[in-house]
């Protein structure tokens, strides 16, 4: 399995985004938002030493428990799979 890390050694740009989705939360001062552990979305962006550019995305179901490192691997499957094709 390829890491972001030796791709980004190879002279590869790895550009990743994490988002998180927000609860409300119900406090003494008012309504808060807070980071839910359920859902997220990840983006890998790779941009080849030839300048290619291709996307790898993953997604959290609400049902699910947001993990950045299973979300990586997903995402930067996704993308190294556009490179083979």
């Amino acid at each position: 399995m390829t890491s972001i890390k030796q791709l980004r050694q190879c002279g590869y740009k790895v550009r990743v985004l994490h988002t998180r989705k927000y609860k409300p939360v119900q406090k003494i001062g008012g309504v808060y938002k807070e980071l839910s552990n359920l859902g997220g979305y990840t983006k890998i962006e790779l941009t080849t030493p030839e300048q290619m550019t291709v996307v790898g995305e993953a997604f959290c179901s609400d049902k699910e428990n947001f993990n950045r490192h299973i979300g990586n691997q997903i995402a930067l499957g996704r993308a190294l799979g556009q490179l083979d094709s």
